[in-house]
């Protein structure tokens, strides 16, 4: 309540990333107190033990995470554990540090409960990033997703080190590890999503030492077309993946009630929240009909409601994530669902 009817009105005036600053600044501060750590802990956080998730080796503690994107440099893990979070996944990394693309490059659509981002995956880089993981005290899984870093003419055998470069640094901190090959934020971010250049990385990343050693996710397009999922499906299964992350963002944009003036000045970027819920199902759907019910799928996108994340596990998802959904409920909105999660189950 006090979310929805103080801090959001207040935060919804200003630049959508501006507000996101804001509240990170507020977070960081929070994380270095542990009596409001405590806090939150007592405020929001639930604990049952019907919720607990083991999937690839994992134990969750509930199967609600956050999605790559909200802290892409691990700076608010112990507030993200005490607000009620099951994981955290951190990223995207980038083996060299990103300052991503100009502002404005985050926007709000308040009448479709959605966001549009071109952030460009700007983060701190790889080597900082892992660094500042292997300080980390979390109790709960950290993942670590990796991107290729938006440099220029980056491509073919030097794309794929890249991702290597990143891939080897994490694998120490990381409990699992996610490989984004689907990122719309940049130019040439869907590259990987052709099946001969992502069997091209998987065999690099699974030719990497200790590559077995961490579970390897990978992370799909909200606009991938069923043969080409079908095809990255195929290839993942040959180099024995642990599990799936189901979606990323969207270049589309049919069906918004924001104007089209709007979403013109906006310009490009990905689209998450609501209008991409259903798309999400879908792959979900897919994804369990192509693999079966041996390996884990985490869906993501347009969770903004505890029953849409009911629904999401009723679907067939192992585990599901946040991003849009945490900004317009706020922070109590993990242990809103995990209660709702828990409700269920006993009806």
């Amino acid at each position: 309540m006090l979310y929805k009817h103080f801090l959001k009105p207040i935060l919804f005036q200003f630049d959508a990333e501006k507000a996101h600053e804001t509240a990170f600044s507020i977070g960081n501060r929070m994380c270095t107190s542990d009596v409001a750590l405590t806090f939150m802990k007592d405020w929001f956080s639930v604990a049952d033990a019907s919720l607990e998730v083991h999937a690839a080796g994992l134990r969750f503690p509930n199967p609600v995470g956050l999605a790559a994107g909200f802290d892409k440099n691990a700076l608010l893990l112990p507030l993200l554990e005490h607000i009620g979070f099951g994981f955290v996944e951190i990223g995207s990394i980038t083996a060299k540090p990103s300052s991503g693309n100009p502002r404005p490059r985050m926007f709000r659509l308040p009448k479709d409960d959605a966001l549009i981002n071109r952030m460009g995956l700007n983060n701190d880089g790889a080597d900082v990033i892992t660094k500042r993981l292997a300080q980390r005290k979390s109790t709960i899984p950290i993942g670590v997703n990796i991107a290729k870093t938006p440099k220029s003419g980056l491509s073919g055998a030097q794309a794929v080190q890249d991702y290597v470069t990143s891939y080897t640094l994490a694998i120490p901190v990381a409990d699992y590890i996610t490989i984004n090959i689907s990122c719309p934020n940049t130019g040439d971010g869907k590259s990987f999503e052709d099946p001969d250049s992502f069997s091209e990385l998987i065999s690099a990343l699974r030719n990497t030492p200790e590559s077995t050693s961490k579970p390897l996710f990978i992370k799909f397009s909200s606009d991938t077309p069923p043969v080409t999922l079908k095809m990255l499906i195929q290839i993942s299964e040959e180099y024995h993946v642990d599990g799936y992350v189901a979606v990323n963002t969207s270049t589309k944009r049919d069906g918004l009630k924001t104007s089209s003036k709007l979403l013109y000045e906006m310009g490009n970027g990905g689209l998450s929240g609501k209008p991409v819920a259903s798309n999400a199902l879908e792959k979900l759907d897919a994804l369990r009909q192509l693999i079966g019910g041996q390996k884990p799928i985490i869906s993501v996108g347009g969770i903004m409601t505890p029953d849409d994340a009911f629904k999401r596990l009723e679907a067939g998802a192992t585990l599901i994530q946040l991003y849009t959904g945490l900004v317009y409920n706020g922070p109590s909105f993990p242990g809103k669902i995990n209660r709702h999660l828990i409700e269920q189950l006993k009806s």
